[in-house]
């Protein structure tokens, strides 16, 4: 990294104080994201942006069997997963919600349904609600397998890397990260590595405690973590791949223009560089990578998410400045 570890780390303090409060480390401006969720949630348009024309007539048939094998069968659990799975892939978030809210009145204590349904909570933006529902998931999964495979992948029909347990983790540290919880962030992460068996879940983990540890300022454990990447890995999934480019960046290995010309304008992938440009020092950069992935159709993605927060903080410290 260009910058020393020192002044990177009185730059994230600062920004930290600036984003978390003393007590529970919450965003201060978590109350207007909340409010702004609304929005998100109604917006229709959403369903027709975020695939092309091909990728959503695709989904759009997988849908039609899906809803199918619900409506035939709506009392089994696996039937109701993957119903709201394809509503979600399309983009109707709160269809699945509802699906999923439908499907605790049947099964009560199930941990899978809320895994999914905290995962769409943080998609709307309804943090909260994620922390409390997969909360709830984790005392539900308590004597299951330590990994449960999760569903079939849409347009590969094949298993994915990512389990159960591991995910329920993941998207509850999110889901703290986005509130400006760092600590419990990283307590959440860390969970998540007694379920990482592959290397796609450990680059994937290993991303978001760079990112949380270099949020309250402390620099050496978040280099440490994107020490034990190796520059070549045997990588199944495209995501785990982009977080992959983004150690590499922030280990100095590769340039953010490099990045932007192997990802394009990626929500993630945006994110990750800002960041990179945060840890050295360079705001106004920062900011500008954010905006250019705020101005595409992006909102599903957890970078996208993560900048709308990242830049009300950072936009409105200046405007404050005197």
């Amino acid at each position: 990294m260009k910058t020393t570890t020192s002044t990177i780390a009185c730059l994230f303090f600062i920004i930290s104080c600036i984003e978390t409060s003393p007590s529970t480390g919450n965003r201060i401006l978590s109350d207007q994201n909340n409010k702004a969720a609304s929005s998100f949630e109604v917006d229709k348009e959403l369903e027709n942006k975020v695939l092309s024309k091909t990728d959503r007539e695709s989904a759009e048939r997988v849908l039609l069997k899906a809803e199918k094998a619900f409506n035939e069968n709506p009392d089994n659990e696996i039937n109701i997963i993957n119903y709201g799975i394809k509503l979600a892939d399309l983009g109707r978030f709160q269809e699945a919600i509802s699906i999923y809210e439908e499907g605790l009145v049947k099964f009560p204590e199930s941990h899978k349904i809320r895994r999914y349904i905290g995962q769409q909570y943080l998609t709307t933006r309804q943090f909260d609600k994620a922390i409390l529902s997969l909360s709830e998931a984790i005392n539900y999964a308590n004597g299951k397998p330590v990994i449960e495979s999760e569903h079939k992948n849409l347009k590969y029909n094949k298993k994915t890397t990512y389990n159960v347990k591991f995910n329920i983790w993941y998207y509850l540290g999110l889901s703290y990260y986005m509130k400006g919880n760092y600590d419990k962030a990283i307590s959440s992460f860390r969970k998540c590595e007694k379920y990482t068996n592959n290397n796609d879940l450990k680059v994937v983990i290993t991303n978001w405690l760079y990112t949380a540890f270099a949020k309250i300022g402390n620099l050496d454990l978040a280099e440490a973590e994107i020490m034990s990447i190796p520059t070549n890995m045997r990588l199944v999934e495209i995501k785990s791949r982009k977080y992959h480019d983004l150690i590499m960046l922030y280990r100095g290995l590769v340039t953010p223009s490099i990045l932007t010309k192997r990802n394009g304008i990626d929500a993630d992938v945006g994110y990750g560089i800002g960041n990179y440009y945060l840890v050295n020092g360079q705001v106004e950069n920062a900011i500008s990578a954010f905006n250019r992935v705020i101005s595409t159709e992006q909102q599903a993605f957890v970078g996208y998410i993560a900048i709308e927060s990242e830049l009300e903080v950072l936009l409105g410290s200046q405007i404050s400045d005197p």
